[in-house]
């Protein structure tokens, strides 16, 4: 059985197939743990400008990326201006076998 062990973790259902690289497709449940910092190389959950988004989080020469694992998905360079806030870090994924 899966327990939530903490109320820094939440269960979140993704609807689009960005991180297919990362073994994150479309209709997977993520546990999102809120508690753990959110540093380069880790999997997040970010609200850009209103729109959540799970991406992978890097640092760059100027700031922060936002990268999918996908090549069909551009990378969203946050910039000054950007409402960004990153929600948590993406701990576990469980998908369907069939």
């Amino acid at each position: 059985d899966l327990h939530v062990r903490s109320r820094r973790q939440r269960q979140m259902c993704i609807r689009d197939s960005s991180m297919i690289g990362a073994g994150i497709f479309n209709g997977d449940l993520l546990i999102v743990d809120r508690s753990l910092e959110a540093s380069s190389g880790k999997v997040v959950i970010a609200e850009v400008d209103g729109q959540f988004t799970v991406k992978r989080l890097l640092k760059v020469i100027d700031g922060f990326s936002l990268q999918s694992e996908n090549p069909n998905y551009p990378p969203i360079e946050l910039q000054e201006g950007n409402e960004v806030v990153v929600w948590g870090v993406v701990t576990h994924v469980i998908h369907d076998l069939l």
